[in-house]
């Protein structure tokens, strides 16, 4: 039997200090930081929706039914949001060997083989998040070394970034990658110096040499993964994420966990533009060809755009810079597909009204990315379809009149900075250059908060400390001068974050009539030191009013 309508609230929190982070974009893009902050307020909730916030307790939203949460003085934050992540890639991972701690090569080879000793001879066996730059002995997998675990199991492991994977003889067989195999496009078959196979695979399409044959997830695994993943998300405070390279498959298991109930976080899914799938003119196609483009959908599950790789990482030499790496003087990386290509993408996307959003990591890349745009014909609409770049960690001052001109917004995760070490592979200029969030924000330019995960832990918290302090893996402080204040770094996981997924009128803040995605955290992040801000734990979240995690 329905509950009959009441006018009174379904949920009053009281008693809290209140981050409304009420400011429109135009306010955060012109220097505005400076939201209302309710010393002792309450926020009121009707169907799922803000129906009441203000200082004290309007006792006129309570009815008999309505659920009363005295939250004693702690904060009370908008849902956090991440603009750029692969929840379904973190969600498949849950099964495989967790690799992200190991400090050494030894330690990450006998948590292999202890999965090995544990499942039949001839099952695969994947592990997740390796990290050569943090290994103190120096050493780094290799086939003959994933070998030394078993012959007759294949085994790979992915590396932390996920744009390298390393595999060993029985995974290859099954692939069929031999010695003379040709490069995939867009990807690259490592060798060693005899010519051999040393069982690395660069970027996608290589990856997907192995990965194509790795046995998938039934749909009913993948909705039990999402429901996992959900709750871990949940517990430090997120309750919306862009979810990027997403499969038809991927897609069909979010619509089955939203019907049975199991997704308790809104998922922006981005189409993946795959050169392990097809080349660019079959990729236009399916951009001609599909009816769901950005925007359909509902608040829980919608399609946000198109996702294209366009280069990898500092540290394996793939990310496209100006200048040649000092780790590898012969190369400064490259584009997986052509510029004349990403301007078609471009193209048609801004023909068939989708969201481009593109990983651009090195700064040649963002060159071409940003050009590609402009050609494209995006410039027009870009305030609609929101075309934006993802990483973009080394910008130059000569970048600003086209980011200014066409309003294009980033995406970074500075937890990466105190992460993944590649500092020390950096030169001087980058080093200190390297996901800087205070430049975007002096210039105008949105900066949405992010994680990649699984390539590091999805804690907005930790994210926030490392844009406030900047302090890297190494134990130092580089580019002191891109730090931000808790008060930015706060606007990056609501605000900012809900212009990529077009929501900055349901979400992001603290306000009547938008949303009511809360957190109740343990500790005012705007008034304590910033490495502490990564401490932060998440008491209960609300998903539209609705609890979807309280901590025990």
């Amino acid at each position: 039997m329905k509950r009959k309508w009441t006018p009174y609230a379904d949920l009053v929190i009281t008693n809290a200090k209140i981050y409304t982070v009420d400011l429109t974009i135009p306010e955060i893009q012109n220097g505005n930081y400076d939201f209302t902050i309710i010393q002792n307020g309450f926020v009121a909730v009707k169907d799922g929706k803000i129906i009441g916030v203000g200082e004290g307790l309007d006792k006129s939203f309570i009815g008999e039914e309505t659920i009363v949460n005295d939250v004693k003085g702690k904060t009370v934050i908008p849902g956090l949001m991440d603009s750029h992540m692969h929840a379904m890639f973190a969600a498949m991972d849950l099964a495989n060997v967790p690799l992200k701690d190991c400090t050494s090569l030894d330690q990450m080879v006998s948590l292999l083989k202890e999965r090995a000793s544990s499942v039949a001879s001839d099952k695969w066996i994947k592990g997740t998040a390796f990290n050569e730059l943090q290994f103190t002995d120096g050493k780094k997998p290799t086939k003959e070394i994933l070998d030394s675990i078993s012959t007759t199991n294949p085994i790979f492991v992915k590396r932390t970034c996920c744009h390298v994977i390393v595999a060993n003889s029985k995974a290859l067989e099954l692939a069929g990658v031999t010695k003379n195999s040709p490069n995939p496009d867009g990807g690259i078959i490592g060798h060693d110096a005899n010519g051999e196979l040393d069982g690395w695979l660069y970027e996608n399409s290589a990856m997907d040499l192995i990965e194509k044959v790795f046995p998938p997830l039934s749909e009913d695994e993948l909705v039990s993964s999402i429901e996992q993943i959900g709750k871990y998300m949940n517990s430090v405070g997120l309750t919306s994420v862009i979810d990027c390279n997403m499969t038809w498959d991927c897609m069909r298991s979010y619509l089955e966990a939203l019907k049975q109930n199991k997704l308790t976080y809104r998922d922006n899914m981005m189409f993946y533009l795959d050169k392990a799938v097809g080349d660019i003119p079959y990729h236009l196609n399916r951009i001609y060809e599909m009816a769901c483009v950005t925007g359909f959908g509902n608040d829980m599950l919608k399609m946000n755009g198109i996702k294209v790789t366009l280069d990898g990482i500092p540290a394996t030499g793939t990310a496209y810079m100006r200048k040649n790496y000092m780790h590898m003087p012969e190369t400064r990386g490259y584009t997986t597909i052509t510029p004349e290509e990403m301007t078609q993408v471009c193209e048609y996307a801004a023909k068939y009204n989708w969201q481009v959003g593109v990983h651009t990591i090195g700064d040649a890349c963002m060159d071409v990315c940003l050009e590609a745009f402009e050609k494209g014909g995006l410039v027009k609409d870009n305030l609609k379809n929101r075309n934006y770049l993802i990483h973009a960690v080394f910008p130059h001052e000569d970048m600003l009149p086209k980011f200014k001109k066409m309003n294009v917004p980033v995406t970074l995760q500075p937890t990466i900075m105190g992460t993944m070490g590649e500092e020390s592979l950096l030169d001087e200029v980058n080093k200190e250059l390297n996901q800087p969030a205070g430049w975007y924000f002096k210039n105008g330019i949105i900066c949405g908060g992010s994680t990649d995960f699984p390539v590091v832990d999805c804690n907005p918290f930790v994210g926030m400390s490392k844009a406030v302090t900047r302090l890297h893996l190494d134990g130092k402080v580089h580019g002191a001068e891109h730090r931000i204040s808790a008060k930015q770094a706060l606007i990056m996981w609501t605000m900012n974050s809900a212009y990529f997924s077009n929501d900055e009128e349901k979400l992001g803040s603290i306000e009547v009539g938008k949303l009511a995605d809360l957190v109740v955290i343990d500790q005012p992040i705007l008034e304590i030191d910033g490495e502490k801000i990564a401490d932060t734990k998440v008491l209960e979240t609300y998903l539209s009013g609705k609890k979807v995690y309280e901590k025990k």
